[in-house]
């Protein structure tokens, strides 16, 4: 279910002058029409702490499976989604560059 239009739970835990670091939870069930493409303000950094069976998409790529212990990154302004493939719970680490 997605609350506050945004299909995640996220917890800040770390801020500083040059980026912000937050654990992001995405439920196994949530609904495939809530993980749409989109853009973000910033470059991000992204580890998976835990989930199965998720895959991230860039524009123009094929998708790719997430694994863990491998960090993922997203250059602002690149279109992209999440993909659920409803196993498990989603756990990702984003540290948001300012």
């Amino acid at each position: 279910m997605v609350v506050n239009n945004l299909p995640y739970k996220e917890e800040v835990l770390e801020e500083n002058e040059n980026f912000i670091l937050v654990n992001r939870e995405f439920d196994s069930h949530l609904d495939s029409k809530d993980l749409v493409w989109h853009r973000d303000k910033e470059d991000r950094e992204i580890k998976v702490i835990s989930g199965v069976g998720w895959y991230l998409q860039i524009e123009n790529e094929l998708p790719v499976l997430f694994q863990q212990n491998i960090s993922y990154k997203i250059n602002k302004e690149i279109w992209h989604r999440i993909i659920n493939k409803k196993s498990t719970n989603l756990i990702l680490e984003i540290k948001k560059h300012k």
